[in-house]
């Protein structure tokens, strides 16, 4: 893959929403709608209908963490690429590895990847990611890369917390501070941009050893 790519890939230009039933769903709107910016992140106080992974709700409570969709059109990475949905196992595992450095520069080491792309720290969720991918023919052209992380968040359901496949934490419960979540969702454009920059120099097999080094099982 070609290492020559643009200055800014996700992050920039921020659309900052209120209330809304999901980013992803919005970000989507926007692309099919021909009215989006590759790049953009559109960030939601709260969400009425935040999608997870195998449909399930993501639970959020009103401004205390970050719930965002980026928009990336591929071809803005190199336009003379025939970018595919077999680049896309790569691409995920790069996005995975960019949340989890995000999470873990606050952290610490204990935060891991739980396959396909949840954000863990120990043995509890402190996040989720959800890419939706457009394909045109053989030629992949858009991702909208949705993730919610735990920030500052210290009360979660019953039923969430007795979950064996969420049991959440916040970044604020294990940190014992809270943070400004403004400045974290840069922190997190960052991360991710820079864990775009080494898939795109190394390639897919490189990152998804990388992407396994991280990985942990929870039964």
């Amino acid at each position: 893959m070609s290492p020559a790519t643009p200055n800014i890939l996700l992050g920039a230009p921020l659309i900052e929403l209120s209330t809304i039933d999901s980013t992803n769903i919005y970000a989507m709107a926007q692309i099919k709608a021909g009215l989006a910016k590759s790049g953009s992140c559109y960030t939601a106080d709260f969400q009425t209908n935040g999608k997870g992974q195998h449909g399930r709700v993501w639970e959020s409570s009103k401004g205390q963490n970050l719930l965002c969709s980026y928009i990336l059109e591929l071809n803005t990475l190199d336009v003379l690429k025939n970018w595919t949905p077999a680049d896309q196992i790569g691409f995920s595992a790069a996005i995975a590895l960019g949340a989890r450095a995000f999470f873990s520069a606050f952290a610490g080491s204990e935060t891991k990847i739980k396959k396909p792309n949840d954000i863990y720290f120990s043995d509890r969720k402190a996040g989720g990611i959800l890419i939706e991918n457009l394909v045109r023919g053989p030629e992949w052209t858009w991702a909208v890369i949705g993730i919610g992380m735990n920030i500052n968040q210290t009360e979660f359901s019953p039923e969430a917390l007795n979950s064996v496949s969420s049991n959440p934490i916040s970044l604020q419960e294990i940190t014992n501070q809270s943070w400004d979540v403004k400045k974290m969702q840069q922190h997190l454009s960052d991360a991710l941009n820079d864990a775009i920059h080494d898939w795109l120099l190394k390639g897919n097999e490189k990152c998804i050893e990388l992407f396994e080094t991280y990985c942990i099982e929870i039964k």
